[in-house]
C-alpha cells in the first residue's frame, strides 16, 4: 500500500452481516443499545453514538510487556458498513514502514465515532499513540474518542466461570469456538515477528494474521453478547452465575431493584456450593445495608448451614436477635455457636481477638437475659 509517508502492507477481507463467528452473526452487534455499551464502559457519551460507528482494534507487537522499544507490526480494524463488516490488516514487512502505517490506520480512522478493544484501553491505544508520537511528532487525536474495552465488563460476568478471562479462554468456553490448525498462541507471535525479520519467510506471519483476524471477529461476538445478558432482567438471565455477576454490577451502578432482581434468580438458579456461599453473603450485605435485616435472617442462617465454620453469619445473627428484636434467648444461642466455631480457628492474635469479641458479647447478653 503506497502512501504519503511511504509504502506498507495491506489486507483486507469483507465479511457480510450475516456472517457467524461462533453462533452469532455479526449483525447481531448493530441490533444492542448504546445505552447498554454506555453503561458497563461508564462513558456517557457512548450513548449517543451509533454503533456502526465504532471500530474494533486489535494489535500484534514485539513484546507482550510494553516498554519504549515494543511496537505494533499488525494492526487489525474491523468497521461496519451498509454492506457488511471490513476487516483491514496493517502490517509491517519492515519496521521501517512504521510511519507509513501509523499514518494510515490514523487516516482511515477519522470517521470512527469511538472504539472497541480487549484491554485496549491499558495496551493497544496507549501504544499506538505513543508510536505515533515518536513517528510523526504530534498526539492521534482520535484516540481520545469513546471506549468500549471489553475486557472489564467480560471480568466481571466471566470470572466466576472461567480458568482466566483471556478472549481465547471467553471463545473456547462461552462461546465454543473453535479455531483453525493454522491459529497460534499470543505468546509466540512476537518471536514468530524477530523470526520473520531475520529470514524473510513469511509463512509464519500468514498464521498470525489468521490469529489477528480471528481476535478482531471474536471481539465482535463478545460485545454483542455483553451488551444483550448486560441489558436483559433477571428473570431472562442463565446460567445462574452471570445473575451473580451482574447483581453486583447493579448494585455498584446503584440499580438496587435489579440488583435484587438478580440475587433472588441467582439463589433459584443451579449454583456451586462456593456461589452459593458468595450469593447469600452479597445479598445478606444488601439487605443489611437496606435496612431490612429481618430478610437477611434467613440468608445469614443458610451461611451457616453451607460454612459452619464461618464465624460471621454468627455474629450478624447474634446481632439482629439482639438489637433488632431483643431475643435474648437467640442472641445467646448464636453467640455460644461462633465461639464453638472461633475455637476450630488456628492460633494467633486473630483467634484470640474474635474470642475475646464474642465472650465479651456473651457476657453482655447474659446480664441482660438475667435482668
Amino acid at each position: 500500500m503506497e502512501t504519503a509517508w511511504g509504502s506498507f502492507y495491506l489486507v483486507e477481507e469483507h465479511y457480510p452481516l450475516i456472517h457467524r463467528h461462533g453462533a452469532t452473526p455479526l449483525h447481531d452487534f448493530l441490533s444492542r443499545s448504546p445505552a447498554t455499551a454506555a453503561a458497563i464502559a461508564r462513558d456517557e457519551s457512548l450513548t449517543h453514538l451509533a454503533l456502526d460507528s465504532l471500530a474494533f482494534v486489535d494489535t500484534e507487537t514485539t513484546g507482550l510487556a510494553g516498554g519504549a522499544a515494543t511496537f505494533a507490526f499488525l494492526v487489525g480494524l474491523g468497521a461496519f458498513s451498509d454492506s457488511g463488516f471490513t476487516l483491514r490488516q496493517y502490517f509491517l514487512r519492515d519496521p521501517g514502514e512504521e510511519h507509513a502505517m501509523l499514518g494510515a490506520f490514523a487516516q482511515d480512522c477519522e470517521s470512527f465515532g469511538g472504539w472497541v478493544t480487549f484491554n485496549g484501553k491499558s495496551f493497544d491505544l496507549p501504544m499506538i499513540d505513543s508510536r505515533y508520537r515518536m513517528a510523526h511528532r504530534k498526539r492521534l487525536k482520535i484516540l481520545s474518542r469513546p471506549h468500549l474495552d471489553l475486557l472489564f465488563p467480560a471480568r466481571r460476568l466471566f470470572r466466576g466461570r472461567l480458568p482466566s478471562c483471556s478472549l481465547g479462554d471467553i471463545e473456547a468456553g462461552i462461546f465454543e469456538i473453535e479455531r483453525e490448525d493454522a491459529d497460534v498462541p499470543g505468546y509466540l507471535i512476537p518471536q514468530m515477528y524477530l523470526d520473520y525479520l531475520r529470514t524473510g519467510d513469511g509463512r509464519g506471519m500468514r498464521r498470525v494474521m489468521y490469529h489477528n483476524a480471528m481476535d478482531v471477529l471474536s471481539m465482535v461476538t463478545l460485545a454483542a453478547h455483553l451488551l444483550d445478558v448486560f441489558s436483559r432482567p433477571a428473570d431472562r438471565i442463565h446460567p445462574a452465575e452471570d445473575n451473580l455477576a451482574l447483581a453486583q454490577w447493579r448494585e455498584a451502578a446503584g440499580d438496587a431493584a435489579e440488583a435484587e432482581a438478580s440475587y433472588r434468580a441467582a439463589l433459584r438458579g443451579h449454583l456451586k456450593p462456593e456461589d452459593q456461599i458468595k450469593a447469600h453473603t452479597r445479598y445478606a450485605a444488601f439487605l443489611k445495608r437496606a435496612d431490612r435485616r429481618a430478610e437477611a435472617v434467613e440468608h445469614w442462617e443458610s451461611l451457616f448451614t453451607l460454612a459452619p465454620r464461618d464465624i460471621g453469619p454468627c455474629v450478624e445473627l447474634a446481632k439482629y436477635y439482639e438489637w433488632q428484636t431483643g431475643d435474648y434467648a437467640n442472641a445467646i444461642g448464636w453467640t455460644k455457636v461462633g465461639l464453638k466455631a472461633a475455637g476450630k480457628l488456628p492460633g494467633g492474635w486473630q483467634k484470640e481477638a474474635v474470642v475475646e469479641d464474642l465472650r465479651h458479647r456473651l457476657d453482655r447478653l447474659e446480664r441482660k437475659a438475667a435482668r
